[in-house]
């Protein structure tokens, strides 16, 4: 009985010691996932401190793997993980090397992967991003309750240090422009504050400014003070003085080689990527720069991609980003411009024109006072500053030199190809008054004097009309017959969008209007003159400046787009947004888009919407019998009547505003907008 009390003790204390053995270790290896980093100290090495700001703000992220469970891997019906997704084109094939191979790395293990295909889906959507999450991961997310918020940036020597530290020409346009408006960044912040708390989150970004590399050759940043383009070095600079005066911090670069520095940290696809970190939580870039992260990261790509912001001034629909939809696809301009598969929110536009991509926009630096009232002379000054726009353009000018007197700032070092020129004045008739190019101060006096601000057609879509516009100016906006898109204009044809422009300016054709624009055909003389003489007989109209064109609606849209826009499958736990209360579903015409459709209502529609129809009880609730069939589509969900056929679509990345097919009738989810913010909902307030 004694040898029997003291074996029962003694296998007694065995197990205990193996229970806390076995607890130790799982605590250890809990404690070995969570990983606190300071960006002061831990990316000294890897970021070149003269160039980042980290340094300025100090802040410590902790990451939590949570370590899923052997019960959350089965606790679902497999066929769940079944599959097919069409949205994520890679999921397949890394479901089948994980069967293979899950045993080949503990650390596959430690994820919870056991062998099962919803273990093998958990692992891929989770850590690698390359399938859809599991529903009952959807509501993982991490608590909110320890998030550093960012605090309101004043002072800008910092980041006049970082940007002109080398003296590099590239940035000096935009530290330019930056340095002017700072006192008014600061008063707009600081009222923004006293009237609502921002509140809004740290984040630490990355701005790749891929148009800016010696790669690209563009020289944009070189030709800005000698008549080369600025519509993106504008958007640019006000993207970076909104991000620096809401106290996110920022870090730059221009070239191929920071990025590999940068990312190499970063898990790839081709091993268990352990608890691995991304250096940031947003990175904007541009198409270029986008390019060259392919091209450095390689199979890293995919890990990244999710934190991309793509400035793209024409935007891209999804059937142009969708790897897999082939039939839209022409010549090269898939692989040049288009395949990215990211969401097309992902994408950012210079003006609100795309409601598949995600409205950015720029500032418009004028301050209106109504109290102020320009004297008009009856002169107008023509839109156009490389001596290539007034081709074929003579006999308009002709007619119009009978009504005003014609200023120009036409460039006389420069042209569109960036070569020296000796006389560009053979092109400008002899009646035009030119001043070259113009300091900024100088050409808003120009137009304070100016009743009419001439289009020629071309540039498409610039800041310059608003500025005028913002000014007293009426804009002479010229008609495109027929409307101008890829399939017409040689400017267009490699761009990644079906859009048709129906004028040198959409934008402020069909959101500001009359009296401020009037839109004609300037090659109908008749209609030249009638058009001219009526608008020189008009009181000039008081200066108008659409809000989401200030610095206050810029600012509002990026405070939004940054806490409520997220891509990443593992991020935090979203909220939909815009609410679904704010949903008013619409059917198209047969033919019809549902940009267009939500339009004609007076509302726009909102791709982040679709989840919320893309589903059989939809139909239902418009009446329609049919049998509904899931279908990778650019236009599902739809209603076919000749085939009686309802469609779902089952790929994510094609659900999209632009869409259009004449056997269907489209089911549309648009929403109200603000007048003024167009990207904003009546009810989606910072």
């Amino acid at each position: 009985m004694r040898f029997r009390g003291r074996l029962k003790l003694l296998l007694c204390g065995v197990s205990i010691c193996f229970f806390v053995t076995l607890y130790f270790n799982y605590n250890l290896a809990s404690l070995n996932k969570v990983q606190s980093i300071d960006f002061r100290k831990g990316e000294e090495d890897s970021l070149p401190t003269k160039r980042s700001l980290s340094s300025l703000q100090s802040t410590s992220v902790q990451v939590d793997s949570q370590r899923p469970t052997d019960k959350e891997v089965v606790r679902v019906d497999p066929s769940v993980c079944d599959g097919p997704w069409p949205a994520y084109p890679n999921c397949e094939s890394k479901m089948e090397w994980m069967a293979a191979m899950w045993q080949s790395d503990p650390c596959y293990a430690s994820y919870g992967v056991n062998g099962s295909r919803c273990s093998f889906q958990q692992y891929l959507s989770e850590i690698e991003f390359e399938c859809p999450l599991l529903p009952w991961r959807k509501n993982e997310g991490k608590s909110h309750n320890n998030i550093n918020k960012a605090h309101v940036q004043t002072d800008l020597e910092p980041l006049k240090d970082v940007l002109l530290h080398s003296n590099d020409i590239k940035y000096k346009w935009i530290i330019d422009r930056i340095i002017s408006l700072w006192p008014k960044w600061v008063s707009t912040v600081k009222s923004m504050e006293a009237a609502k708390p921002l509140n809004h989150s740290s984040k630490k970004v990355l701005l790749y400014l891929g148009l800016l590399s010696d790669k690209a050759g563009f020289h944009i940043g070189e030709n800005a003070y000698s008549g080369g383009p600025l519509g993106e070095l504008v958007q640019w600079s006000d993207l970076i003085a909104s991000l620096y005066v809401l106290g996110y911090k920022l870090d730059f670069s221009h070239e191929l080689v920071d990025i590999k520095t940068k990312f190499q940290n970063v898990g790839n696809a081709d091993n268990c990527r352990g608890t691995s970190l991304m250096p940031y939580d947003v990175i904007y870039t541009d198409i270029v720069g986008i390019k060259h992260f392919r091209a450095v990261t390689k199979h890293k790509f995919e890990r990244i991609k999710c934190l991309f912001r793509v400035l793209d001034s024409f935007g891209t629909e999804p059937i142009y980003n969708f790897k897999l939809w082939k039939p839209y696809i022409i010549g090269d301009m898939g692989k040049t411009w288009g395949n990215w598969n990211l969401q097309p929110r992902q994408f950012m536009t210079m003006f609100p024109h795309t409601p598949d991509n995600s409205f950015l926009g720029f500032v418009i630096d004028v301050e209106l006072d109504p109290s102020v009232k320009f004297k008009k002379k009856h002169q107008g000054l023509v839109y156009g500053k490389e001596s290539y726009m007034w081709e074929d353009k003579r006999d308009y000018l002709d007619i119009l030199s009978k009504y005003m007197d014609i200023h120009a700032t036409v460039t006389t070092e420069v042209n569109i190809k960036n070569e020296k020129v000796e006389n560009v004045q053979v092109e400008i008739p002899g009646f035009v008054f030119n001043h070259e190019i113009l300091p900024r101060n100088d050409l808003f006096d120009l137009l304070k004097q100016t009743k009419v601000f001439i289009g020629l057609g071309f540039p498409y879509e610039g800041p310059a009309p608003l500025e005028a516009i913002a000014l007293g100016c009426i804009f002479l906006n010229p008609l495109m017959k027929p409307p101008i898109s890829r399939t017409n204009s040689k400017f267009l044809a490699s761009k990644p969008t079906e859009r048709e422009l129906t004028s040198q300016h959409p934008y402020t054709e069909h959101f500001i209007g009359q009296p401020h624009v009037i839109t004609f055909d300037m090659k109908n003389s008749t209609e030249v003159n009638l058009v001219v003489s009526k608008v020189m007989k008009m009181e000039p109209p008081d200066p108008y400046l659409p809000f989401e064109f200030t610095m206050e609606g810029m600012l509002e849209r990026l405070l939004v787009y940054n806490e409520h826009q997220s891509y990443c499958p593992d991020s935090e736990a979203k909220v939909q947004w815009p609410p679904s209360s704010e949903l008013i579903t619409k059917l198209s015409n047969p033919g019809d888009d549902c940009k267009t459709t939500c339009y004609n209502e007076d509302l726009i529609c909102d791709p982040d919407l679709f989840p919320l129809i893309n589903r059989e009880s939809v139909f239902e609730e418009f009446e329609m019998k049919c049998p509904v069939e899931s279908r990778m589509s650019h236009t599902a969900p739809s209603y076919s009547k000749r085939r009686n056929k309802c469609f779902v679509n089952s790929a994510q990345l094609l659900l999209g505003c632009a869409g259009k097919d004449d056997t269907v009738v489209r089911i549309c989810p648009c929403r109200t907008y603000r007048k003024g913010q167009i990207a904003l909902c009546n009810s989606c307030t910072r």
